[in-house]
């Protein structure tokens, strides 16, 4: 046999090596991205390995990272635990002072007391306000079970604006589109209910609220939009902020409602953001699609 028969042969069977280290490479970066999936999707652990190269220290530095950020937001849960049993315990000593408060105030004002009803309406927004708190922080420790079925986003607005037209007569409400979304419905329907009373209160008497819903290929959107103006661009970064209230804001707003329902669209996997239009402000959820049967529980 010639030299260069054996040459050939040679370089076959090392394009032959070549091919199946890179199939191997290949399968082995497939399996890596399964099991980051898997930890994306379901939390699942990513195993170390114990290979030697460039892969398996890649794959090992990122199951340390994993790792490390189920640490942190273990950490974090149990923040958010404390602070939850801790706004608990002190709603639970001002139920009774209130309670007082309110009768003696009740009681002013059957002796004709000109300041009593002002009196009354601060402690009914002292209720709302550690009962809105104790929500929120029940919210952010997960001490509220959310279960998730399919609804129809455009029949729980509509749901919502019900509720609120004898309450704003001159408000003009409408919704548009139509879609399926896996959500629980009555924390959805009161991150609705917190929007569209932001929108009642920050637009005039006759002013319009309008909700749209996009049904895409990966996600399904609900946008709310009115004509009360807007606010400041500076304010835009804070408005779901905890205790945080706009300039116009109505006197007896808490500033939990938006940041309630942050929370409450977080838990469906969500995302919210605000912004201005020339009318006024808009506020666009948007919720990634799943057939997955998910129930978020302590």
């Amino acid at each position: 046999m010639k030299w260069y028969l054996f040459v050939i042969l040679g370089m076959g069977a090392a394009i032959l090596l070549l091919t199946a280290l890179l199939l191997l490479q290949k399968k082995r970066i497939a399996g890596l991205r399964s099991a980051l999936e898997d930890y994306l999707k379901n939390g699942k652990p990513l195993p170390y390995s114990l290979r030697e190269g460039d892969l398996a220290l890649l794959q090992n530095g990122l199951s340390d990272l994993v790792a490390r950020l189920e640490l942190e937001k273990q950490r974090a849960k149990d923040a958010d635990r404390k602070n939850a049993a801790f706004a608990a315990d002190v709603s639970h000593q001002l139920k009774t002072p209130l309670a007082g408060l309110r009768l003696y105030c009740e009681l002013d004002a059957q002796n004709g007391n000109p300041n009593a009803e002002k009196e009354l309406r601060l402690i009914e927004k002292t209720e709302r306000l550690v009962a809105e708190l104790l929500k929120l922080q029940k919210i952010r420790a997960d001490s509220f079970d959310f279960v998730f079925e399919n609804a129809a986003p455009e029949m729980l607005v509509e749901e919502v604006f019900a509720a609120f037209r004898p309450l704003y007569p001159q408000k003009d409400f409408g919704v548009t589109g139509a879609a399926v979304l896996r959500c629980d419905r009555a924390w959805m329907s009161e991150a609705i209910s917190n929007i569209v009373k932001n929108g009642c209160e920050h637009t005039p008497e006759n002013g319009r609220i309008r909700a749209g819903i996009e049904n895409g290929d990966e996600s399904v959107t609900l946008t709310f939009e009115d004509n009360g103006g807007g606010v400041p661009a500076s304010e835009l970064p804070h408005l779901f902020e905890r205790f945080y209230k706009a300039k116009n804001a109505s006197p007896d707003s808490t500033g939990l409602g938006l940041a309630i329902t942050k929370e409450i669209v977080s838990k469906h996997h969500g995302a919210l953001t605000a912004e201005n239009t020339p009318h006024g402000l808009r506020l666009t959820l948007v919720f990634p699609k799943t057939d997955a049967n998910e129930k978020i529980h302590t």
